[in-house]
């Protein structure tokens, strides 16, 4: 499995794109950044989309690139998979016609561009030689992690938004983690707008690991916000017994 961090900032700023992670050229793992970071080849390239949420940072890339798929004429066609009320979220506030069109039609009713799935809490999706499932974690929208499983070689897990969860980490328990991409959105002192707005900061990421039966091989931190990086760094460093390793924009790794 390799990984290509297209963006994994939890605030837009120069160098910091928002969230995208491009599994084996063809799955998105989130599409806040799309089309800046890719040629019109390896955007065609691209056949799933799995969306942890609605929140605009997770999904903005996707109408640019729909729109570019078309516009090059290659027959392009991507999946939109994620829980149901995700995908309402998109049909009703995005493409709906009028912010923008409805690319479940184009370039024709017949043959669409694009199409969504709707996926059922822990029930697996085969996507190639993968394994896929969605799991809720605690956000202030509906939202969902993936469990990205390539058997007999191990799992990606990737939390995408979330605060303090469960679910997700009872489900971990079932499979060989080789690694964890989870957001530490704030330093420590923003705990209360951290909780209330559905994030982590160090210490509650700590907590979380603590609720872990078997800690990942690696945890990589993404969605940091720009404003607080620094500060963030440094509490991350003060974290004992994990693996921890900050996500940069066009960061490649091997799972």
């Amino acid at each position: 499995m390799n990984v290509l961090v297209l963006g994994s900032a939890g605030s837009e700023a120069p160098g910091n794109n928002a969230p995208a992670f491009l599994v084996d050229d063809f799955l998105l793992l989130d599409a806040g950044t799309i089309a800046p970071s890719l040629d019109t080849n390896a955007q065609c390239r691209i056949t799933h989309i799995f969306i942890t949420h609605a929140h605009l940072d997770h999904i903005k890339g996707i109408p640019f690139l729909v729109d570019n798929l078309v516009s090059i004429g290659r027959h392009c066609h991507i999946q939109l998979l994620s829980g149901k009320k995700v995908l309402a979220d998109l049909r009703k506030n995005i493409f709906n016609n009028r912010i923008w069109p409805d690319f479940t039609t184009i370039p024709s009713p017949q043959q669409p561009v694009m199409a969504y799935a709707d996926l059922a809490e822990g029930k697996p999706v085969e996507v190639g030689k993968y394994r896929i499932q969605a799991v809720k974690v605690q956000h202030s929208v509906p939202a969902f992690g993936y469990l990205i499983e390539e058997p007999s070689r191990g799992t990606l897990v990737y939390t995408g938004d979330t605060g303090p969860t469960e679910a997700i980490w009872h489900r971990m328990k079932k499979h060989r983690v080789k690694a964890l991409i989870i957001e530490v959105s704030f330093p420590n002192d923003m705990e209360e707008l951290a909780i209330a707005t559905g994030h982590l900061t160090p210490a509650l990421l700590d907590l979380e690991i603590r609720k872990m039966a078997t800690i990942p091989e690696k945890i990589y931190i993404s969605h940091l916000k720009a404003f607080y990086k620094e500060k963030i760094q440094e509490e991350l460093a003060r974290l004992s017994g994990v693996d921890l390793e900050l996500l940069e924009e066009g960061k490649r790794f091997q799972i």
